[in-house]
């Protein structure tokens, strides 16, 4: 007969790095949009709810939180011996968002028109295509930087109400500089899409760095590289623009996990 030890945890700390019985340790905030890198070197496997993670050879994984996560989640590891298990209940705080209500506005400006609807079904599938892509790689991407610089014109999770219809929340970080300034890859990874001219991205890149993240880089000007390429952090990648359905030169910066946007924000405090 045999015996299987759980040793359960609650996890309630909001930031910062902690760990947890010498063992795990935790860097990055449980919040909704926030994303948390652990370490545990006796993990042999690591379930965020019932997703398995990837795991580093140095026991590093990755996990995060969407726009509208829910209040809690479990992790659990299974160590060198399996029968000896590590049980986390996350406790993820909410997040409070802006919300913008506009009214009087010409229809065109909050729905495109019937005549552009067979090409926004194109670029979408196209998008939804490398996103499925998965990138495999051993080294783990523990440091993050800011792709450009420049002042911050939108921020994550934030949502306009135009004309009464709700639309979908913003899932980036906008950041508003002249156009032509360069945009770097913010982590060393492989270049999955990179093409021009989609309906509502314009020019995008976007870069897989492994575990499950990927960047996501909309409205560029130029773009430098080219998709199956590898790009080293800091490497650019093109310039910032105006392309898609833009008002302005600016760079929109998404940061997925397993297809999840989560706060850019986030992303770049765990690399401090």
């Amino acid at each position: 007969m045999f015996y299987k030890k759980i040793i359960s945890f609650v996890v309630i700390l909001i930031s910062t790095s902690f760990a947890f019985s010498n063992e795990t340790t935790f860097n990055g905030k449980f919040v909704q949009g926030g994303i948390v890198i652990g370490q545990n070197k006796l993990a042999k496997k690591v379930f965020f709810n019932d997703k398995l993670l990837q795991i580093s050879k140095d026991g590093f994984f990755i996990f995060g939180f969407g726009r509208d996560h829910k209040s809690s989640s479990t992790l659990k590891i299974i160590k060198d011996n399996r029968d000896d298990i590590l049980k986390y209940n996350l406790n993820i705080e909410k997040s409070i968002y802006k919300i913008e209500k506009i009214n009087g506005l010409p229809g065109k400006m909050v729905t495109p028109g019937p005549e552009f609807y067979k090409k926004i079904n194109k670029d979408r599938a196209l998008i939804k295509k490398s996103m499925n892509e998965k990138y495999i790689v051993d080294e783990f991407p523990l440091t993050f930087i800011k792709p450009t610089e420049g002042r911050i014109s939108g921020i994550y999770g934030s949502q306009r109400i135009l004309n009464g219809v709700k639309k979908n929340p913003h899932g980036g970080l906008d950041i508003a500089a002249p156009e032509g300034t360069p945009i770097r890859a913010t982590a060393k990874g492989k270049v999955i899409l990179a093409t021009k001219g989609l309906y509502y991205t314009g020019n995008i890149v976007i870069i897989d760095h492994g575990y499950d993240i990927k960047s996501m880089y909309i409205h560029m000007k130029d773009i430098s590289i080219k998709t199956g390429v590898l790009v080293e952090q800091g490497q650019t990648i093109g310039t910032v623009g105006s392309t898609g359905r833009s008002t302005g030169p600016h760079l929109h910066w998404n940061i997925y996990w397993n297809k999840v946007r989560i706060n850019p924000k986030h992303l770049l405090t765990i690399s401090k």
